[in-house]
């Protein structure tokens, strides 16, 4: 399978095709920046590398992928399992990282997991999921998590994710090794869950920071559904379904009072 036929490729410069639903992995190198330029390219070659050893090479070819310059954004085809990216790829990458501990250039990751509607056009990869994959990965509670853990990788998902797949006891995934977190980022504020391979304890301290109350939430805010792909304001909150895929999903209204603000995306 092809990346074109994974996400189909629109004809015409001013021409969008249809979204396909679809797996989004984003993964960010900590303290990127700090590295010299041969020091950058070196790391980026090394992260690569041990993404298409994760993937192995018939599931990578089948991805669109797109350089983020110190990360990536990878596109698995929703014809592929979640449970397969959640319960063999990230623990074989965990466990290339951790073999990687006393080799040169060091890799610590961030990786924010979340599936939804894709577009994919001659500009590159777009869509609200898209976005909501790259706000994971940037939020606090996992920048916290990789600093504090113990092994190399710190791994975010989104309520789809979790709802879809952690929860479903899939062989290679402890649903109880996942911790709830309050995620806001610029526009974006949702519930989240928190998982840092190897070290439990770190996951379950920064999720004790990031959200209020016990550690994961009460057993009503699990079942509600948080993540929404459409969020606007005026005197309240609506969220509607998780995502992005508005249709036959649960409506969330928040009351509480807010600033009266323009909807972004």
């Amino acid at each position: 399978m092809s990346p074109d036929r994974a996400l189909p490729r629109p004809e015409g410069a001013a021409t969008m095709g249809p979204p396909a639903h679809a797996t989004l992995l984003v993964a960010d190198v900590e303290r990127f920046s700090t590295r010299d330029g041969a020091d950058q390219m070196r790391t980026r070659e090394a992260l690569y590398d041990e993404f298409r050893a994760a993937f192995t090479e018939p599931l990578w070819s089948s991805c669109a992928h797109e350089d983020r310059g110190d990360g990536l954004l990878v596109v698995v085809p929703g014809q592929v399992p979640k449970s397969m990216v959640l319960g063999e790829v990230l623990p074989r990458l965990d466990a290339a990282l951790g073999r990687r501990r006393r080799g040169d250039p060091l890799l610590r990751l961030r990786v924010a997991v979340h599936a939804g509607d894709v577009h994919l056009d001659e500009h590159g990869i777009g869509g609200h999921a898209v976005i909501r994959a790259f706000r994971l990965c940037d939020s606090d509670p996992l920048r916290k998590a990789v600093a504090a853990a113990r092994g190399d990788l710190a791994v975010l998902v989104s309520e789809t994710i979790h709802e879809d797949v952690v929860r479903g006891g899939y062989p290679g995934i402890a649903p109880q090794a996942f911790h709830a977190v309050d995620v806001h980022v610029k526009e974006t504020a949702v519930r989240a869950w928190l998982h840092v391979p190897g070290d439990e304890d770190a996951a379950r301290r920064v999720a004790a920071e990031a959200s209020p109350g016990p550690d994961t939430a009460t057993a009503a805010d699990r079942e509600a559904p948080r993540e929404g792909g459409l969020s606007f304001s005026a005197g309240g909150d609506l969220r509607v379904g998780p995502g992005n895929n508005f249709a036959g999903r649960d409506v969330r209204v928040d009351e509480r009072p807010r600033p009266r603000r323009w909807w972004r995306p």
